[in-house]
């Protein structure tokens, strides 16, 4: 029995992470860029980034990757 888990949450995972990274990572900068860093407020708007993000990347990676594909060669 695999310790994975289901195929069906492959996107949820995927999302859950790559939102992850990304809005904490930009929320980080924009909080720099504003006048510095203060953990509460950017832990508040991480978190609030991150419940946005992980939906609209579920739906819209699949999406994005056919769109790319119309625009440009796939990579072999």
């Amino acid at each position: 029995m695999s310790s994975k888990l289901p195929a069906p949450l492959y996107p949820w995972v995927f999302a859950a992470i790559m939102g992850g990274a990304m809005t904490a990572i930009v929320t980080a900068v924009l909080a720099l860029a504003h006048g510095g860093f203060a953990l509460l407020p950017w832990l508040r708007s991480w978190a609030l980034a991150w419940l946005v993000a992980t939906p609209v990347i579920v739906f819209l990676a699949p999406r994005a990757r056919r769109w790319a594909a119309h625009l440009a060669e796939l990579p072999r």
